[in-house]
C-alpha cells in the first residue's frame, strides 16, 4: 500500500495517457517516477500577451517580438540570407557561422514562433466554451466528489494528500452549498475568458481553477485532465483577446471615435488587430502537441497493437464505452477492427509530420486538423474519456495560418450578399448601432449611408408632421438603384447574414429576440430618442478623435521590453521542464537519458499537473474490464447498491455498457488500487453509510455493506463473450452492536478484504 502523501501516479510505472494518477497498467498518462508536486508561473512575471507597445491597452499588450505592421504572414527566408542585416561598412566582415545562425533563428521564428491573432481569438472561443462545459459537467457531480458529504473530505485530503505537491482552492469549500458557490464562481471566470473580457486576468484565473479542481481529488484524473491543464497554461501566455473578444471591441471604441458616415467607411484596422504574434509559447504549444502523438505511437509497442487487436478489446470495456461503441462492436467484423487498429497508429504517426511540417502548411495543417477531429471525434462518441477528446480537438485550433483565414474569407465572400445599410442620420441610437456593426463587419460586406430627409411637400401631403425615416433599412448592394429594400426583422436578418458566420448565427439571434425581432425593432424605432438619452448616446462621441494614439514614454518602452524578456525567459524555463518530464515519464525514451529532477522542477510540473507521459492504451490496451459494486444491507433487511439505488449486480459478463460517467468510472477504477486503500476508510465507507440521509428515508439506513471490485476478461479476439467473472471484496463493514429486527436474519460475518490488483 502506498503512503497517503504519495502521488498515486508516480508509483505506477504502467500508467498511460487515458489514466492519470493511480490508473492501472495500459490505461493512460503516467506521472512517471518523479515525485508529485505542482508548480505555477511565478507571480512577479505575469504571463500573457507580451509587452505592450504604444497602442497597447493595459490588459492586452502587444509583444515587441511581433511581426512589424503590414508584413502579414511571415515570408520565407530568401536564399543566401537576403534580408539579413548587413555588416557596417568598413567593419569586420560577418563570419559565415554567425550568418547561418541568424538565418536559422529567423527561419524558426517565421515557421514555428509566429501565429495569426485571428487563430488565437478562435482558439480562445473554443477553449473557453469547453472549459465552461467541463465545469458544468463536474458541477453536476459536485456533492459526492468535491464536498465533505462525498467520498473525500477536504480536511482529510489536506492531512493525507494524494500528491506530494498539492494545492487546491477547492479545499477552502466544505459543504455542498459552499462547493456550489465555488463552481458558480469558476463558471463565471470561464465564461469571461470565453467572451474575452479582461482576457489576461481570466486566462490566469482559469488556469488556477482547472488545476485546483484537478488537485482536489487526483484519483479521478486521467490524460484528458492533463491536456486541459497544459493548454490552459499555454493560453495564459498568448494574446487570445486581440480578436473576437469584448476586450478588442472596447479597445476599438476607445481608439476609433467615428463621428460621420465617412468615418464609418474607413475600415482600416489597428495594428494590434492585424500584426501576427511572435513568441516562444507558439513553438512550445506546437511542439507539445506533436509530442503527444509521437509518444502515443512509439509507446504502443505491445503485441496486441502489432496483431491489430486493440480496437476489439477497447470496444469491450463496458465501464468506458458508450451505446455507440456497443452497437459498433456488434456490427463491425473482427477483420475490420484490425484495420482500424493499424489505421489509428498510422494516423497518429502522420499527425506528427503534418503538425511539424514547415512547408506546404496550407495543406499539412489542414490535414492535421481534419485528422485530429476524425480521431478524437470517434474517441469522444464511443468512449467516456472525460475531457480528453474534446480538448485535443481544441488544441488543433492553434494550427490555422493566415493562408487558411484568407481562403476562408474568399470562400465566404463568394457566397455572401453585400448589403447597404441606410440609417437615420439624426438618431444617435442608429449611429451607435452602425458603429457596432462596423466592428463586426470583418469582411466589409456592409456599406453605410445616411437616410435622406423627406421633402416638406411630401410630408404635408401625408397630412402630418415630417415623418422620420426607419431606424435602419437594408438594400441590395448589387443593385443600389432598383434593388430590394428590407425593413424590420428582414433588415436585421440581412445584416446578420452578411457578417462572418452570420448564416449560422441568425437562428441564435432570432431565439435571443424571443422569436419576435421585428416587434423589438419596432419598439426601439419608435422610442429611439428615449433609448439614446437613457444610455447617454450622442452623435459625436466624447473623447479624442479617431486615429489619435498616445506614444509610449521611454520608461514605458523599457518596461515593455523587460516584460517581454521576462515572459520569454519563463516560457523557456517551462519548456525545459516539460522536456525533462517527457524524458523521464515516457518508457520509450532510452534509459541513459533518464535523470533525477531538482525539487523545484518537480514542483513546477506537478503542482499544476502539466505532466508529459503520453501513451493511450500503451504498451498494450486493457484486456480486463471491471467496476465497483456494493452489496449493502439496510435496516429493514433489503440489499441495495447505494451508487445505483438498485439491487447489487455482481456479474459483469452480461453487461452491454455500464453507462458510467468518466468521473464515476475512474473513481471506481482507482479506489480499488492498494495504494488508495487509505481513502476507503473513512472516505468511501462514510459516504455509503450516509445513504439514508441522501434519500431522506430512515429505512434506508445501512447496517452492513461489502464493496466488491467486479471484473472479467474481455472476449478473446474474434469472440464476443467475456469470461472469468469474479467479485473481489475490497471493503467490508458491519455496524457495531447491531441486532436485527424480529423476523430478520442475522448479519453475515464480515468478509476478508483482498487485493484487486492480483
Amino acid at each position: 500500500m502506498g503512503r497517503p502523501d504519495e502521488d498515486p501516479s508516480a508509483a505506477d510505472p504502467e500508467a498511460a495517457l487515458g489514466r492519470g494518477a493511480g490508473a492501472p497498467p495500459g490505461e493512460g498518462a503516467s506521472t512517471g517516477d518523479v515525485p508529485p508536486g505542482e508548480g505555477a508561473p511565478t507571480e512577479d512575471v505575469p504571463p500573457g500577451e507580451g509587452a505592450s507597445t504604444g497602442d497597447a491597452s493595459p490588459d492586452e499588450g502587444a509583444p515587441t517580438g511581433d511581426v512589424p505592421p503590414g508584413e502579414g504572414e511571415p515570408r520565407e527566408s530568401a536564399p543566401g540570407g537576403e534580408g539579413a542585416p548587413r555588416a557596417p561598412e568598413g567593419g569586420a566582415p560577418r563570419r559565415p557561422a554567425e550568418g547561418r545562425l541568424r538565418r536559422v533563428g529567423r527561419w524558426i521564428k517565421e515557421h514555428y514562433c509566429t501565429i495569426d491573432v485571428r487563430t488565437l481569438g478562435l482558439f480562445r472561443l473554443v477553449l473557453g466554451f469547453l472549459l465552461s462545459a467541463d465545469c458544468v459537467r463536474h458541477w453536476t457531480e459536485a456533492s459526492w466528489i468535491y464536498s465533505n458529504d462525498g467520498v473525500l473530505t477536504n480536511h482529510y485530503h489536506l492531512f493525507h494528500p494524494s500528491s506530494g505537491y498539492n494545492f487546491s482552492l477547492y479545499h477552502a469549500f466544505s459543504s455542498t452549498g459552499e462547493v456550489h458557490v465555488a463552481f458558480a464562481l469558476s463558471l463565471f471566470c470561464f465564461l469571461c475568458f470565453f467572451v474575452g473580457w479582461n482576457t489576461r486576468l481570466f486566462s490566469i484565473l482559469s488556469f488556477i481553477l482547472v488545476t485546483s479542481r484537478d488537485n482536489r481529488i487526483v484519483m479521478i484524473e486521467n490524460g484528458g485532465y492533463v491536456v486541459v491543464n497544459i493548454i490552459t497554461c499555454w493560453a495564459m501566455f498568448m494574446p487570445t483577446g486581440r480578436r473576437f473578444s469584448v476586450d478588442a471591441l472596447i479597445r476599438s471604441y476607445r481608439e476609433r471615435r467615428e463621428r460621420t458616415a465617412a468615418d464609418l467607411a474607413d475600415r482600416r484596422r489597428p495594428d494590434w488587430a492585424e500584426r501576427p504574434y511572435v513568441s516562444g509559447i507558439v513553438l512550445l504549444a506546437i511542439l507539445n502537441l506533436a509530442t503527444v502523438y509521437y509518444f502515443n505511437v512509439v509507446n504502443k509497442s505491445g503485441q496486441i497493437w502489432r496483431h491489430g487487436e486493440t480496437v476489439h478489446y477497447v470496444l469491450h470495456l463496458d465501464r468506458m464505452v458508450t451505446g455507440v461503441a456497443v452497437l459498433a462492436r456488434e456490427l463491425i467484423p473482427f477483420w475490420a477492427t484490425k484495420g482500424l487498429t493499424w489505421g489509428v497508429l498510422m494516423l497518429e504517426a502522420l499527425l506528427v509530420t503534418w503538425i511539424l511540417s514547415p512547408y506546404g502548411r496550407r495543406f499539412t495543417r489542414a490535414l492535421a486538423m481534419g485528422g485530429m477531429w476524425a480521431l478524437h471525434g470517434s474517441f469522444g462518441v464511443m468512449m467516456r474519456l472525460g475531457p480528453f477528446s474534446w480538448f485535443m480537438i481544441a488544441w488543433s485550433f492553434l494550427l490555422p495560418t493566415a493562408q487558411h483565414w484568407d481562403a476562408l474569407e474568399r470562400w465566404y465572400r463568394r457566397r455572401a450578399a453585400p448589403r447597404v445599410v441606410v440609417y437615420d442620420g439624426d438618431s444617435p441610437l442608429a449611429f451607435a448601432l452602425m458603429r457596432f456593426l462596423v466592428r463586426l463587419d470583418a469582411l466589409e460586406l456592409l456599406r453605410f449611408e445616411e437616410a435622406r430627409a423627406v421633402p416638406a411637400g411630401g410630408a404635408e401631403a401625408a397630412g402630418g408632421g415630417e415623418p422620420r425615416p426607419e431606424l435602419f433599412e437594408v438594400r441590395d448592394a448589387s443593385d443600389p438603384a432598383d434593388g430590394r429594400v428590407f425593413r424590420g426583422a428582414a433588415a436585421l436578418r440581412e445584416i446578420v447574414r452578411a457578417l462572418p458566420g452570420g448564416r449560422f448565427a441568425w437562428p441564435f439571434v432570432w431565439a435571443l429576440a424571443l422569436g419576435a425581432p421585428g416587434a423589438l425593432l419596432g419598439v426601439a424605432s419608435r422610442r429611439r430618442d428615449e433609448i439614446a438619452r437613457y444610455f447617454g448616446l450622442g452623435r459625436a462621441p466624447r473623447g479624442r478623435a479617431a486615429g489619435v494614439v498616445e506614444s509610449p514614454s521611454p520608461l514605458g518602452e523599457r518596461f515593455a521590453r523587460g516584460r517581454t524578456i521576462a515572459r520569454e525567459a519563463l516560457i523557456a524555463y517551462l519548456g525545459l521542464c516539460a522536456v525533462s518530464q517527457a524524458i523521464n515519464e515516457n518508457k520509450s525514451v532510452p534509459a541513459f537519458l533518464k535523470h533525477s529532477q531538482p525539487s523545484f522542477v518537480q514542483a513546477t510540473i506537478v503542482y499544476p499537473r502539466i505532466l508529459q507521459g503520453w501513451g493511450m492504451f500503451a504498451p498494450n490496451p486493457i484486456t480486463e474490464d471491471g467496476s465497483i459494486s456494493v452489496d449493502a444491507i439496510t435496516v429493514d433487511g433489503r440489499h441495495v447498491d447505494p451508487f445505483t439505488g438498485l439491487p447489487p449486480d455482481l456479474n459483469l459478463s452480461d453487461a452491454r455498457g455500464l453507462g458510467l460517467g468518466q468521473i464515476q468510472q475512474d473513481y471506481f477504477n482507482r479506489i480499488r488500487l492498494d495504494r488508495n486503500k487509505a481513502f476507503r476508510k473513512p472516505g468511501l465507507q462514510d459516504y455509503l453509510l450516509r445513504y439514508h440521509e441522501r434519500t431522506g428515508r430512515p429505512e434506508d439506513e445501512i447496517v452492513a455493506c461489502d464493496v466488491y471490485w467486479v471484473r472479467d476478461q474481455c472476449p478473446k479476439p474474434g469472440e464476443s463473450a467475456p469470461y472469468k467473472n469474479e467479485a473481489i471484496p475490497i471493503l467490508s463493514y458491519r455496524k457495531p452492536g447491531y441486532r436485527p429486527r424480529p423476523g430478520l436474519p442475522a448479519l453475515p460475518p464480515p468478509l476478508k478484504e483482498a487485493s484487486a490488483e492480483k
